[in-house]
């Protein structure tokens, strides 16, 4: 297994040292301190290629271009992992605040198409993209309590779409021996307004598993497997 792992707030200490996130996906944990040694990074990593393919219509033949990316090098990897994605979001914002720290109008669209065009790129990646996002909850008028992604900007609207996956993290406790229980919500609802299902064949809620999931997108023989999970600090994002 190699999974490429960016650790953006030190996150990786749930899972253990670095040396441990080596062992267990088979390659060094990347930790970029800002949004351009990301980029940078990332660029040293992968290449976009244009493939053209033929796609046939009848008797009619359509010649279709698309871009792909693909490791440069011949490197093989199984995927990445991206730990936070709201911590990676708030290294691009911080280019964008003058000394007070604050926005100006204008720049609030310039961070919405930075961070759209971020996310079409990651989730285009081959093989299994992990994005581990913290949540924010907010009660509306009707009493009901969302919980949503923890992303400044209009980004956290629609973020969803860009993955196959999109679950809550969930904790149970049982009353008797107080023993947690770590779980990801899969089905959309008032409360969990992103989560959602590509494939149909997961339940309502499933334990903390990657392996199920990525079964799960290879019964559906989907060509990759985009994972977005939300919830708060300690709720267990990382769970592998």
């Amino acid at each position: 297994m190699s999974y490429l792992m960016f650790d953006f707030e030190h996150g990786h200490q749930s899972i253990g040292s670095k040396d441990k996130v080596k062992e267990l996906f088979g390659l060094p944990l990347l930790t970029p301190q800002t949004w351009s040694e990301f980029q940078n990074t990332i660029a040293q990593i992968y290449t976009s290629t244009v493939v053209e393919e033929d796609i046939k219509l009848g008797d009619l033949v359509i010649k279709e271009k698309r871009s792909t990316i693909v490791p440069k090098n011949g490197l093989m990897l199984d995927g990445m992992i991206l730990d936070t994605f709201s911590e990676l979001q708030k290294k691009f914002q911080r280019t964008l605040l003058d000394k007070k720290g604050k926005m100006m109008l204008s720049q609030w669209g310039i961070l919405k198409n930075k961070i759209d065009t971020c996310l079409e790129f990651i989730t285009r990646i081959p093989g299994t993209v992990i994005c581990t996002c913290h949540s924010k909850s907010s009660t509306g008028d009707d009493g009901v309590t969302t919980i949503t992604p923890l992303i400044d900007g209009s980004s956290k609207e629609d973020i969803s779409k860009w993955f196959d996956f999109v679950f809550y993290t969930r904790v149970t406790a049982d009353k008797n021996t107080n023993k947690r229980q770590y779980l990801w919500v899969t089905a959309n609802s008032e409360k969990y307004f992103h989560a959602k299902d590509r494939t149909g064949i997961l339940p309502e809620e499933i334990p903390q598993d990657y392996q199920i999931v990525i079964s799960a997108a290879k019964e559906a023989n989907f060509s990759g497997c985009k994972i977005l999970i939300i919830g708060a600090p300690g709720s267990g994002k990382q769970k592998v």
